[in-house]
C-alpha cells in the first residue's frame, strides 16, 4: 500500500501528468469524459489490479461547461467518465467497480461528492443509484420511482439512503464494488449491490420512473459548493477493474 507522502506527492503532481485512458483498466465500457476539461489520468500506484489504474482530481475552481451546461455557475466541479455504451430496461446487467481513497481526500459536507451514479443523462438528470463520500462515510443512495425531478438544484429524496462502509474502515484501501441491476419500471426491477463480497443493499420491484436506463458514471463529481466557504479542499480518488457485462463472471476480480 502507498505511504502517505507518496500519496501527498502524487497530489500536488496531478496538475502535471497527461490524461490517457488506460483500456486495460475498464472492459466493456465505452468511455467518454463528461463535461469537463479535467481529464483522468492514469498511475501506477495505487492499483488493485493489473499495471496501471486512472486517478481522478478536482480542485477548487475547477469546473468547465459545454453549451449545453455550466458547471461553473452552478456550483459544480467534476472529473468523471461516463459510460457511453446503449444501455437495455428489463435486461439484467452487472457492473464492478474497484476504488481507493486516500486518507488527504476529505470529505467537503454539506457539498456533494458523488463518486459514482447511474443517471438518466436523456431526461431530468436523476440520481438511480449513486454512492458518494461524506463525514459519515460512504453513502449508498437509490432513487424513489415514485417520484421525479423536476429541478436538478433539488432532487426529491432518495428512497434510500445509507451507509455502507464507515470512515474507520473507508480510507488508504481499496474496495470491490459489485452492481447487478435489471433497470425496470416494474415488478421485476432488481438491485443487488456488493462491496468487498459482501451483500450490502437488494432491492426488488420499480427502480426507475421512466422507461429509459441510466447511464454509468463515475470519477469525482462535486456539487452544492455555495454551501461550503472557499478554497474547498482538493480530492484525488483512484479507480480500477472497471467492468461492464451481462453476467457476473464478466466483471468479477480473477
Amino acid at each position: 500500500m502507498p505511504s502517505r507522502r507518496f500519496l501527498g506527492f502524487l497530489l500536488g503532481l496531478c496538475a502535471l501528468l497527461p490524461a490517457p485512458l488506460a483500456a486495460q483498466d475498464m472492459d466493456g465500457i465505452r468511455a467518454e469524459h463528461a463535461n469537463s476539461s479535467n481529464r483522468a489520468f492514469t498511475v501506477s500506484s495505487p492499483v488493485r489490479t493489473g499495471p496501471t489504474a486512472l486517478a481522478f482530481q478536482v480542485a477548487d475552481g475547477q469546473c468547465a461547461g459545454n453549451r449545453n451546461y455550466n458547471d461553473c455557475a452552478n456550483g459544480r466541479e467534476r472529473s468523471e467518465i461516463v459510460d457511453r455504451a446503449p444501455v437495455s430496461t428489463e435486461t439484467e446487467i452487472w457492473y464492478a467497480f474497484s476504488v481507493f481513497i486516500p486518507s488527504s481526500t476529505r470529505p467537503i459536507d454539506p457539498a456533494n461528492t458523488i463518486l459514482a451514479q447511474w443517471q438518466d443523462t436523456r431526461g431530468s438528470g436523476e440520481i438511480t443509484l449513486g454512492f458518494a463520500l461524506y463525514r459519515e462515510g460512504l453513502e449508498l443512495t437509490q432513487d424513489d420511482p415514485r417520484t421525479r425531478q423536476s429541478d436538478d438544484m433539488n432532487p426529491p429524496r432518495p428512497m434510500v439512503m445509507e451507509i455502507v462502509v464507515p470512515p474507520s474502515r473507508l480510507y488508504d484501501r481499496w474496495h470491490d464494488i459489485r452492481v447487478q441491476a435489471v433497470w425496470s419500471v416494474g415488478p421485476t426491477g432488481l438491485v443487488n449491490v456488493w462491496i468487498n463480497d459482501r451483500l450490502v443493499h437488494s432491492h426488488r420491484g420499480p427502480n426507475l420512473n421512466r422507461d429509459v436506463a441510466p447511464s454509468f458514471k463515475f470519477g469525482v463529481y462535486r456539487s452544492g459548493l455555495d454551501r461550503v466557504g472557499r478554497p474547498v479542499p482538493t480530492q484525488l480518488v483512484v479507480f480500477d477493474h472497471i467492468r461492464r457485462g451481462v453476467t457476473e463472471a464478466e466483471v468479477l476480480i480473477r
